[in-house]
């Protein structure tokens, strides 16, 4: 069973990964004339995604 050792680290690593990036570590929301206008949600990974209100514009994703 020890040749198995190596790829069960590994998907444990994966995991651990997977689930930082699922934890939202915060969420900002900027208001401009009464609505939303911007919302920041930043996960435990470090990876922040920007949404607009604004259609026209896309969501981005920051590292």
């Amino acid at each position: 069973m020890t040749q198995y050792k190596d790829v069960v680290e590994e998907q444990k690593e994966k995991l651990k990964e997977e689930q930082l990036d699922k934890d939202i570590s915060f969420i900002e929301v900027t208001f401009k004339d009464s609505k939303w206008n911007r919302e920041i949600t930043g996960y435990a990974s470090g990876r922040r995604v920007v949404k607009y209100n604004d259609k026209r514009k896309k969501d981005v994703t920051e590292w």
